[in-house]
C-alpha cells in the first residue's frame, strides 16, 4: 500500500510517466506478450513544481496553432473528399465569400438577428460500437479490434434515434480504428445515406494506453493494484507505461499512419492528451463545418468524445471525469449564432457540466437488449452485423411482382433459375440447373430468344482462343505492392459493383439506389479475398454515389482489412443516367417503344433514351439530400426560374442529367480519373481501388486502353471481377482465382475483350535495361552534380 500511496502521490507531478515498482510488474510480465509493462521512462519527478504550475502543453503532443491549423488543413485536403467546383469558378467566387464572412462575422458581433446569417448546424457525438476487446475487458487504445455483434446493434439502434428526431448528418468524421469506421458504415446503411462524406482522422483515435494495450483490465489490477490502474484509468494527467516501439502494437509499424511524424505517433498518453490532440479537429474543421450550417456527426471513442465536450462546455479538469459517453445513445449539441452551445430545453435528458442532450435515457437500450434476443428476421450482413430482410431488398412493387413471377416460372419449368444478367441494361439470362457449376449459359437459344443479338454473340464465339490474358498466378508479387515506405508502381484496380436485386430481375437501373443482393454481397467478398490473396495494398478509394458501388467498397476494404483508407465519393462514377427506362424491364419498353428502337438505346454510342421529366422520381435533381454536395455541374436557367416560382423563393438548381447516352456518361467518368484520380493519387505513386458501374468504368477503359468507339458497347464487365491497370507498363491484368479455368471461357467480356487484354507496351525487360542504364551513369551523374 505504501508503494501505491507513493505513486499516486507523484501523478499529478509527472509529466511523462511514472515507473512501476519491480514487486507489482514481475508476476504480470509472464502474462504480457509484448513485455513491457515492466518499462517506464526513468524521469524522476520535478519536486520544484507544484500541480498548479504544470500547463496543458506539457501534458499534450500539440503542435503551436500555425502548426495545428496546417496540420489539419493537409489532413483534409490529401484527397477531395466532396467534388469541388473548377478552380477558375472558386478564384471568381472568393471576394463574394470573404464579403459574406465579414457580414457575417459583424451580424454575430452586433447580436444581430438578422435573417442573412446562416443558422449554426448541429453536432451529433456517437460513440462507436462494442468490440471484441471491449466486451473482454481489455484495455484496447490504438489497438484494432473488429466490432462484436451486440456493438453493431447499438450503432442500428443510434442510426434510429436519429431518423425518428428527424436529424441528418451533412458530414461525418471518426477516426481510423475499424470499430468507428465499421459503426460508421453500420449508421450510414440505417440512415439510407451511405453517399456522405466521411472523414477519417487520426486525432479521434481512443486515448493510446501505452504498455497495458492488450491487457485484461481485471489481470492488471490484481497484479498492479486497483488504485494504480484506476489512477491510469481516471486521472486527468497520469499516463502508463509507455510501449516500445518494437511492441506489437506500436502504432508506427501500422501503414495507417504512415503519413505521421514519429513525434505523433504516442508510446503512451494521458486522458489530457488525448483530448488535446483532438481540440484542433475541432478547432479548425468540425467547429467551421458547424459554423456553414452543416450538422456533423462524430462517431468516435470514449475519451476523444469527452474531450469534444471539455472543449464545447469548457468543463473544468476536476469534472470531467464525471462525464460519461454511453454506447448507441448519441448526444446532441445545439449552437447560437456566436457557436456557443445552447442549455438544454426543459424536459430533455441531459448530463451535469454539459449542454447537450440524449436522444433517449442512458440504460434503456442495454436493458432492450438483454430483453429481446428475439432478432429472428435478420440475414447476414455486412461487416458482422444483421440486416433485416427488408432493408436489404427495399423492393418495389414491379420488383416484387417480378420476383415472385420469376420464383413461380422457374417453379413450374423444373430445370430453369433466373441468374443475374452481367449487364445493366435490363437484360435477363436463364441458366439450365444442370450446367457445370451453375455457369450462365452463353448460347444464344439460351438468351429469352434475344435473336436481335445473334450478331454479336457470333462475333464473340470468332473471338474465343484468340485472345491473350495477362494472368498474375497466386504466388507472384502483385505489380506495384511492396512494403511501406519503399518506392512502387502506381496500380489502379477497377471492380465493377457487385449484383442488385435490379440485375437480378433484369431492370434498367442507372442513377436508381438498390443496394447489393445476397449474391452481390459474396461478389464484393470474393473481389477482395482475391486482391488480399495477391498481396494488394491500396492507398485511396474512389468510388459512385450509389449504394451498390459503396457497399462493393466497404466489402473489399473490409477484407483486405483497410477500413481506414480514405474514400472518395464522387457523382461522376455514376452509372448511366437511363432516363425513361429507369426502373423498367426490357420487354416492358420493347411492347411500348418496338425492339428496333429499343436496340438502338441499348447499343448505340451517342443515342440517348427518352429524357424523365424535371418532376419525375427518377430525376437526380430532385435527390434533395444529395444535390446539396454538387458544386461541379452548371446551373440551369430555366430549372431555376421554374423552381423559384413553384418555392415561391430564389433557388438555385443545377443541370442535372435527364437521360444521358453512352457517349455522356464518359464525358463525366473520364475526366474525373483524368483530373481527379491522376493528380491526387497516381501521379503520386499511389495505389488506387476504384469500385464503380459498368458504363463508367467502360469510359475510363476506353480512354486507358485505346478502345475504338464502334466497340465500346462490345466490352462487358463481369460484376466483382478486378481489373489491375498497371500505370507503367499500360495493361491491364486478370488476377489467377486457384479455380484452373481459363477467364476468358469463366467470364464474358464480349468482343472487344481483344482491346481491353492487349500485351504491355512496356515489360519487365524494358524496365530491367532501364535500371541498368542508370546504375552505370550513376558515378558520371555524381561527378556532374559534385
Amino acid at each position: 500500500m505504501k508503494h501505491h500511496l507513493f505513486i499516486l502521490a507523484l501523478l499529478p507531478l509527472q509529466s511523462t510517466s511514472f515507473q512501476v515498482p519491480n514487486s507489482f510488474s514481475s508476476p504480470l510480465q509472464k502474462n504480457i506478450h509484448h513485455s513491457t509493462t515492466t518499462t517506464a521512462l526513468n524521469s524522476k519527478p520535478d519536486t520544484g513544481s507544484s500541480a498548479e504550475d504544470i500547463t496543458i502543453e506539457q501534458y499534450s503532443r500539440c503542435l503551436s496553432p500555425s502548426e495545428e491549423k496546417r496540420s489539419i488543413k493537409k489532413e483534409e485536403r490529401q484527397y477531395s473528399i466532396v467534388d469541388a467546383r473548377p478552380r477558375w469558378q472558386r478564384l471568381l467566387g472568393k471576394p463574394f465569400k470573404v464579403v459574406s464572412r465579414t457580414a457575417s462575422s459583424l451580424s454575430r458581433k452586433v447580436g444581430s438577428s438578422s435573417s442573412s446569417s446562416k443558422k449554426p448546424g448541429s453536432l451529433i457525438l456517437l460513440r462507436c460500437g462494442e468490440s471484441e476487446w471491449t466486451k473482454t475487458g481489455r484495455f484496447t487504445g490504438w489497438a484494432d479490434p473488429d466490432l462484436v455483434k451486440e456493438g453493431v446493434l447499438e450503432i442500428e439502434h443510434a442510426g434510429r434515434l436519429l431518423l425518428s428526431e428527424g436529424y441528418e448528418p451533412d458530414i461525418i468524421y471518426t477516426s481510423r480504428l475499424k470499430r468507428a469506421v465499421k459503426s460508421t458504415w453500420s449508421i450510414l446503411n440505417t440512415l439510407n445515406a451511405p453517399y456522405l462524406p466521411v472523414y477519417k482522422s487520426w486525432r479521434l483515435n481512443e486515448r493510446n494506453y501505452g504498455a497495458l494495450t492488450g491487457l485484461k483490465k481485471i489481470d492488471a489490477a490484481k497484479e498492479l493494484g486497483m488504485e494504480v490502474v484506476q489512477a491510469w484509468r481516471n486521472s486527468l494527467k497520469a499516463r502508463p507505461p509507455p510501449m516500445k516501439k518494437e511492441d506489437e502494437y506500436y502504432p508506427g509499424k501500422d501503414r495507417r499512419y504512415e503519413d505521421l511524424t514519429e513525434d505523433q505517433i504516442p508510446l503512451t498518453e494521458s486522458l489530457m492528451d488525448c483530448m488535446e490532440r483532438g481540440r484542433p479537429l475541432w478547432e479548425y474543421a468540425i467547429k467551421k463545418e458547424i459554423e456553414r450550417g452543416n450538422t456533423v456527426l462524430v462517431v468516435a471513442h470514449t475519451n476523444t468524445l469527452r474531450g469534444l465536450m471539455k472543449h464545447i462546455d469548457d468543463i473544468d479538469e476536476n469534472d470531467i471525469n464525471s462525464v460519461s459517453m454511453p454506447g448507441g445513445i448519441p448526444f446532441v449539441y445545439k449552437f447560437d449564432s456566436n457557436l456557443k452551445p445552447l442549455p438544454p430545453e426543459d424536459g430533455k435528458i441531459s448530463q451535469a457540466h454539459t449542454s447537450g442532450v440524449f436522444l433517449e435515457k442512458p440504460g434503456l437500450l442495454k436493458k432492450a437488449l438483454e430483453r429481446n434476443q428475439d432478432y429472428k428476421d435478420v440475414v447476414p450482413g455486412s461487416f458482422g452485423q444483421v440486416i433485416s430482410t427488408e432493408s436489404l431488398t427495399r423492393s418495389t412493387t414491379l420488383e416484387k411482382a417480378l420476383l415472385k413471377l420469376k420464383e413461380e416460372q422457374a417453379s413450374a419449368k423444373g430445370s430453369f433459375a433466373i441468374e443475374v444478367n452481367p449487364n445493366d441494361d435490363g437484360e435477363l439470362i436463364v441458366t439450365s440447373s444442370n450446367r457445370a457449376n451453375g455457369a450462365p449459359s452463353t448460347d444464344i437459344e439460351d438468351n429469352l430468344g434475344d435473336a436481335e443479338f445473334e450478331e454479336f454473340y457470333n462475333q464473340a464465339r470468332e473471338a474465343e482462343g484468340t485472345i491473350t490474358v495477362n494472368i498474375q498466378k497466386a504466388n507472384e508479387a502483385a505489380p506495384g505492392i511492396v512494403k511501406m515506405g519503399e518506392s512502387k508502381d502506381p496500380v489502379v484496380v477497377f471492380i465493377r459493383h457487385g449484383r442488385t436485386p435490379h440485375n437480378n430481375l433484369g431492370l434498367f437501373t442507372g442513377w436508381e439506389d438498390p443496394p447489393l443482393a445476397p449474391d452481390g454481397v459474396e461478389d464484393a467478398k470474393n473481389a477482395g479475398r482475391l486482391l488480399k490473396l495477391h498481396g494488394f495494398e491500396f492507398d485511396v478509394v474512389y468510388t459512385s454515389w450509389l449504394q451498390r458501388a459503396i457497399e462493393t467498397a466497404w466489402y473489399c476494404m473490409d477484407e483486405l482489412d483497410c477500413s481506414w483508407l480514405p474514400m472518395v465519393k464522387s457523382w461522376r462514377l455514376n452509372e448511366r443516367m437511363y432516363g425513361g427506362l429507369t426502373g423498367k424491364s426490357k420487354q416492358m419498353i420493347a411492347n411500348e417503344y418496338g425492339d428496333a428502337q429499343l436496340k438502338k438505346w441499348r447499343r448505340g454510342f451517342k443515342i440517348r433514351p427518352p429524357p424523365v421529366s424535371s418532376y419525375s422520381f427518377n430525376y437526380p435533381g430532385n435527390d434533395y439530400k444529395r444535390t446539396k454536395y454538387v458544386k461541379d455541374i452548371p446551373i440551369s436557367l430555366s430549372e431555376t426560374i421554374n423552381r423559384s416560382i413553384e418555392a415561391r423563393k430564389f433557388q438555385v438548381h443545377r443541370k442535372f442529367p435527364k437521360t444521358e447516352s453512352l457517349w455522356d456518361c464518359m464525358q463525366r467518368s473520364i475526366p474525373f480519373y483524368t483530373q481527379r484520380i491522376v493528380p491526387e493519387a497516381v501521379n503520386k505513386g499511389k495505389r488506387v481501388l476504384v469500385t464503380s458501374h459498368e458504363n463508367a468504368i467502360r469510359g475510363i477503359l476506353m480512354y486507358l486502353c485505346e478502345i475504338p468507339e464502334e466497340a465500346m458497347n462490345q466490352l462487358h464487365l463481369p460484376n466483382g471481377v478486378p481489373l489491375v491497370y498497371n500505370v507503367k507498363r499500360k495493361c491491364i491484368t486478370l488476377l489467377d482465382d486457384g479455380s484452373g479455368e481459363d477467364p476468358m471461357t469463366k467470364y464474358d467480356f464480349g468482343p472487344a475483350a481483344q482491346y481491353l487484354f492487349r500485351p504491355c507496351e512496356l515489360d519487365d525487360d524494358f524496365f530491367d535495361q532501364m535500371e541498368q542504364r542508370a546504375a552505370e551513369n550513376q558515378p558520371l551523374a555524381e561527378k556532374v552534380a559534385a
